[in-house]
């Protein structure tokens, strides 16, 4: 730029560049720069070579935000599978983005709501099931069994809105339990809930297979759990993508269904009222071997109907992601979900009832009364059902969406691996929605994607979390008493009490089904948890510096280094450069070998090329590299009263994968052996090779 007659009083008029803690505040330097003519001046703005992958945010000398650049991969594969990564999941999302990846209530219903919703495609069925083996006399008990879990519904909806507000940035069973009633009920909580996700995944996804496979019988029936195993990962790449992008996939099957749903129970209602009820034709019925309704028949019939309410504390967990006011906006969500799923369970064992659905191996209830009321081969017909094949598959997504976000919470308290905690980069918890997606294909896998026998394992969790919750927000509002906290006290008083009796009911009633298994791994999860935080501490208390820690004034050089060595190379005489850095004494360079004669040339070769350098030669009758290696090192540090050793392994880097399988294998040998030693310090020096003329 041209001089003006005013002087900028901050222009750096000279060529000699600013301090270099000046130029790394202000992320560049100006100087003056004189042409032949007069007025010929302009200034130059150099900026450093770091620009291009950092920008200075101001806030210090030392403080740089990386740019998009400086996540790039470097080497030709890294930038491959960083291009499948963008085709698979899309592009990475800067955290200060994250706000603009939070949903709406319309999305949020679809994603933290689905799991509750779909749930009523198969809650009848598992009612009418059970009730089967005392006979279709007795089918007419599954209407006040209905009414009764959707007063517990109400009870629950009601508690966790008060859960809620109390805990406004994200309330789960977790939280609330180990918060006020200690770190074993919320380890227990965490536990249960951790289960149940697995489970929601495999039974939601091979509910959906099975009514895939009734609208169109025959065709699927063989391939349900290849079918499963491939719906649960392609529900993996699409959590993947992040909440929004699943909100936006999820939202019209959620939507589609439940007016399906509605749509279906308003037709039927109008025929009844017109007097030609629908009436379900030419469907096999289970054969179960007939026994009387007795109390604990009824019981197991009540468990199978409670399946209808797991997914209901996915609200709750999930507060952080709706839109603000976040708690006023999952509050209004949780009862839009609630009064959703009572009217269309009704309404479905009502309409089950009165056309005459009965539990079939060949179509489910529901495709039953749909072809009842919409007649076989319909549209409206076929819409219901892939919508619900859809909203079965994709009701997995609210265990995607809390599995990994509770996951990432027992992480942050060191329950569970770091790793659980790290985002990725779609804003993600991808190693909590990968663990999920594995644990579920396992299990559809090991029951052969059969929803009867998945569903006695289910929904003993979900009420074990509820209740530990329940009881800790009771707790929660009488050491608080804020406003109304006595009848909140209540609220969450029942609640709790009617979730606790659900739980033992289930526990009892599905002991010897399967629901055995559950009770055995939730201690077990519960011990690993203990375990893990444990093992936590204990290196938190090796790694801990004390505040009263001062460093010395100056490292101190009398170390012993020594070198491993197969030949004079480059990569070791640049070891034997950076060791005599390291110490006042000799760089001690040991070379293991079962051929002495090589050893002596070597030495020679030591001796004319790098004199300075201590040359040890062992040798080795068995041919074994490692083991006299670590034996000497361990018996000359004692002889030589040696106060630390440091090895320095060099190491060649290979230009392509596959010199990787060629060199440097004895290397990774010494490395993994000598973890662990005792006052031994082990140095990488990696080499890259350059022009041979450099």
């Amino acid at each position: 730029m041209p001089a003006t007659g005013t002087e900028d009083p901050h222009l750096v008029t000279s060529d000699t560049p600013p301090p270099a803690q000046d130029r790394s505040h202000s992320a560049a330097h100006r100087a003056s720069l004189h042409g032949r003519k007069m007025a010929d001046r302009r200034v130059h703005r150099a900026r450093p070579a770091t620009a291009q992958y950092f920008r200075y945010t101001g806030s210090g000398p030392d403080v740089v935000t990386a740019r998009t650049a400086a996540s790039l991969e470097s080497s030709q594969i890294g930038r491959i599978a960083a291009r499948w990564r963008r085709t698979l999941y899309g592009r990475p999302i800067a955290t200060a983005d994250e706000a603009g990846e939070r949903l709406t209530k319309v999305k949020a219903l679809a994603v933290f709501s689905s799991d509750a919703l779909s749930s009523v495609a198969y809650a009848t069925e598992a009612l009418l099931f059970t009730l089967l083996i005392a006979g279709p006399a007795f089918f007419g008990v599954a209407l006040p069994i209905s009414i009764l879990i959707v007063a517990i519904l109400g009870l629950v909806t009601v508690s966790y809105r008060q859960t809620i507000r109390a805990y406004p940035n994200g309330g789960g069973s977790y939280i609330v339990a180990k918060t006020n009633l200690g770190t074993l009920p919320g380890l227990i909580a965490a536990a249960a809930l951790l289960t149940d996700y697995v489970l929601t995944v495999s039974v939601s996804v091979a509910a959906g297979i099975a009514n895939l496979a009734s609208a169109f019988p025959g065709a699927l029936g063989d391939f349900r759990v290849e079918l499963s195993v491939l719906a649960i990962l392609v529900i993996m790449v699409i959590n993947m993508r992040g909440v929004r992008e699943s909100g936006s996939v999820f939202a019209i099957p959620t939507y589609v269904f439940v007016g399906s749903v509605l749509v279906m129970l308003g037709a039927a209602a109008v025929q009844f009222m017109l007097g030609s009820a629908p009436v379900v034709t030419d469907v096999l019925a289970n054969v179960s071997p007939l026994q009387g309704l007795g109390l604990l028949l009824l019981l197991r019939t009540f468990a199978d109907g409670c399946s209808a309410m797991t997914g209901v504390e996915a609200i709750s967990n999930g507060v952080p992601a709706f839109r603000k006011p976040e708690a006023n906006n999952a509050r209004q969500t949780l009862v839009a979900m609630s009064a959703l799923l009572g009217v269309m369970f009704i309404g479905i064992t009502l309409l089950a009832l009165n056309s005459g659905a009965v539990p079939s191996d060949n179509e489910t209830i529901i495709s039953q009364i749909a072809r009842a009321t919409f007649g076989g081969g319909s549209v409206p017909y076929f819409t219901l059902l892939i919508s619900t094949f859809l909203i079965l598959v994709l009701a997995a997504n609210t265990a995607f969406s809390d599995f990994p976000r509770l996951a990432s919470l027992l992480a942050r308290d060191r329950f569970m691996p770091t790793r659980f905690a790290f985002r990725g980069e779609r804003l993600a918890f991808s190693t909590g929605i990968a663990v999920l997606a594995a644990l579920a294909a396992v299990v559809v896998v090991i029951f052969n994607a059969r929803v009867e026998a998945l569903i006695p394992l289910y929904a003993v969790g979900v009420f074990t979390s509820f209740t530990l919750s329940q009881f800790g927000m009771v707790r929660h509002w009488w050491v608080d008493r804020g406003l109304s906290w006595r009848r909140s006290i209540v609220v969450n008083a029942v609640g709790g009490s009617a979730t606790a009796v659900v739980a033992v009911i289930f526990a009892v009633a599905k002991f010897s089904l399967g629901a055995w298994v559950i009770l055995i791994i939730i201690p077990v999860l519960v011990g690993l948890m203990a375990f893990v935080r444990r093992e936590y501490r204990s290196g938190e208390r090796d790694l801990a510096v004390s505040p009263e820690f001062v460093p010395g004034s100056r490292p101190s050089r009398g170390n012993r280094v020594v070198i491993p060595v197969a030949g004079l190379r480059r990569d070791v005489v640049a070891a034997v450069k950076l060791g005599s850095t390291m110490t006042d004494g000799q760089v001690i360079a040991v070379h293991v070998t079962d051929d002495l004669e090589e050893s002596e040339a070597l030495r020679a070769r030591f001796a004319t090329a790098l004199p300075g350098v201590r040359f040890v030669t062992i040798e080795t009758p068995y041919r074994d590299l490692i083991n006299p290696l670590i034996h000497w090192l361990r018996a000359s540090a004692d002889d030589e009263r040696a106060s630390r050793t440091i090895v320095i392994l060099a190491e060649y880097v290979v230009r392509h994968w596959w010199g990787r399988l060629l060199y440097n294998q004895n290397t990774r040998l010494i490395r993994t052996a000598l973890l662990g030693e005792r006052d031994l310090v082990i140095v990488d020096l990696p080499f890259r090779s350059r022009p041979k003329d450099s």
